[in-house]
């Protein structure tokens, strides 16, 4: 089996080993390995999604000019599957859930144009209404 390595911040270290003994992981290897198996269902599933969906993508990015304006840029190209936008600031994070109406190749388009602008986390989950 490779073996991988990776180099985090302390804080962050702290957070998965607190999550991880509360997740009952013997080894950090163990607990690594669920994250990353959980990392690639999720973007399988949403790379193999069709039709028509409701969606929210979900941002967190460091308040900046160009940042906001980039993000601004993109909306405006998706305009059509936009609903709504509400936003937060939060010290000097601005943190936005978009609601979407579309089709997911559109949505799927949108989330890969604002997941390729510098210092932006996001996520992106698919609203299911029985």
């Amino acid at each position: 089996m490779p073996i991988i390595s990776l180099q985090i911040s302390d804080d962050l270290l702290e957070r998965f080993e607190n999550v991880r003994n509360l997740r009952g992981f013997s080894s950090k290897s163990e607990a690594l390995r669920d994250a990353i198996v959980s990392f690639i269902e999720g973007n399988e599933k949403f790379e193999t999604l069709e039709g028509y969906k409701i969606m929210t993508i979900n941002l967190v990015y460091p308040f900046k000019d160009i940042t906001i304006d980039q993000i601004s840029d993109t909306y405006s190209r998706f305009h059509r599957i936009i609903k709504t936008i509400t936003d937060w600031r939060i010290a000097e994070k601005k943190i936005e859930v978009v609601l979407l109406v579309g089709e997911i190749e559109t949505i799927r388009d949108l989330y890969k144009e604002l997941a390729k602008i510098k210092d932006v986390i996001c996520s992106v989950r698919e609203l299911v209404i029985d």
